[in-house]
């Protein structure tokens, strides 16, 4: 500064000076007081970035990795397929073998039981039924005897069954791959050679197998895969004909109910594809219709000649299997029953046998056996098949245990 405008300063009025001094004063009264930091404090730290990958979200449609299926008992319905954690499954009747035909909001209201291994299976379940299908996005869904297998959204808890008959075509699962809580229908058919036949509300034949007793299955394992028993929960609905005083149920080894009529079981034959098929008729000589009166239908029998290589002529039935006898026997009276009579269908009839060319008639005769059925005779001997015969022309029975052999036109022992 100059010394002339020092001198000028210098010389103005003092109360300038004063109010500089208070205008300082009042700015440093507004001012925030400052924070004394403590000198003890750490530094702050940044934390590291992190380095580990995040897992995907799983989808919708993610399958577990091992699916269970176990067996549970239900006080109506008896043993059905439940998951690990006792989720009663379901199958749709709408499916196909080893095919769902439940997409979109069907899935949505009926899950899948999907799997991407095998499915862990609990006692009572049948390893041989289970499967798999692909669904439209390409993941599996477990099936069993080819049925695939769904949960029902609805139910909350185990042993829930509100899905059960959900617009006629939603069921449970048995053990053995039948539908369970269907309510049955029987039927009058008119076969064009038979005559009025039973069958079901969708004209498939019911058959009888002679080697049940009365109010009593014995077919189960491999018989109930080829010959599924008419099943139902409740009384079954009836059409014109059938008899309702004949109708009544027994309990299967697996606690479902099958229908019986005039005290037999009813079953399917597997290999009927269509309404009047009655291709199970005479299978292994004690597979027959029914009538409506509960007589067995189709069980006339027929003998035949056919000439074996080495032991030249003897007795077949019409389809050129073979017939025997059995040693043990009495003239007019069958001594092979029980497990005797499985491994050896007696020849039933119902009638009078068809007789083919070089059949000696008057040797013709029947037996009554203990189940009231007859068993056709060859000069007073009963005649059976052999279980293991399994095409016409086999001879595999001969000599069995010593004790059965083959039977000439003349009604002498062959083979022995």
């Amino acid at each position: 500064m100059n010394r002339s405008t020092f001198q000028s300063i210098y010389k103005k009025p003092i109360w300038w000076i004063g109010a500089l001094v208070a205008l300082s004063m009042v700015l440093a009264s507004c001012a925030p007081a400052a924070t004394p930091v403590p000198t003890d404090m750490p530094a702050p730290t940044v934390p590291p970035a992190p380095t580990a990958t995040l897992a995907p979200m799983a989808t919708a449609t993610t399958a577990v990795a091992e699916a269970s299926i176990s067996v549970a008992t239900d006080p109506k319905f008896g043993k059905i397929l439940v998951d690990g954690k006792g989720m009663t499954l379901y199958m749709y009747t709408k499916d196909e073998p080893s095919k769902s035909n439940c997409s979109a909001g069907c899935l949505k209201a009926w899950p899948p039981l999907m799997t991407q291994g095998t499915p862990k299976l609990g006692d009572g379940v049948d390893a041989s039924l289970i499967g798999n299908a692909a669904l439209a996005d390409g993941s599996k869904i477990v099936t069993y005897n080819k049925m695939p297998l769904y949960y029902w959204a609805s139910d909350s808890k185990p042993g829930d069954i509100t899905g059960l008959g959900i617009s006629g075509v939603w069921f449970l699962v048995s053990p053995t791959g039948s539908k369970v809580g269907v309510e049955a229908t029987i039927n009058v058919a008119t076969d064009p050679k038979y005559g009025k036949i039973l069958v079901d509300g969708k004209g498939m034949t019911l058959y009888m197998f002679t080697q049940d007793g009365p109010d009593k299955s014995t077919c189960s394992g491999n018989c109930a895969k080829a010959w599924p028993p008419l099943l139902t929960s409740g009384s079954p609905k009836l059409g014109d004909g059938v008899d309702a005083s004949m109708i009544g149920n027994t309990a299967l080894a697996d606690g479902t109910k099958i229908i019986t009529y005039n005290h037999m079981p009813l079953y399917y034959w597997a290999k009927d594809t269509k309404a009047g098929d009655i291709t199970g008729l005479g299978v292994g000589g004690v597979w027959f219709l029914f009538s409506p009166e509960g007589k067995i239908v189709g069980q006339e029998a027929s003998i035949n000649v056919a000439t074996d290589a080495k032991y030249g002529k003897i007795l077949a039935d019409s389809k050129g299997m073979t017939l025997y006898i059995y040693t043990k026997d009495s003239p007019d009276t069958s001594t092979c029953t029980g497990n005797c009579a499985k491994a050896w269908p007696p020849l039933l009839t119902s009638g009078s046998p068809k007789l083919g060319d070089g059949v000696n008639a008057p040797m013709i005769g029947s037996a009554t056996l203990a189940d009231g059925t007859k068993i056709v005779t060859y000069n007073h001997m009963p005649l059976y098949f052999w279980a293991k015969d399994t095409k016409p022309g086999d001879i595999t029975g001969l000599g069995v245990g010593g004790v059965w052999y083959l039977v000439s036109p003349d009604g002498k022992i062959v083979g022995q």
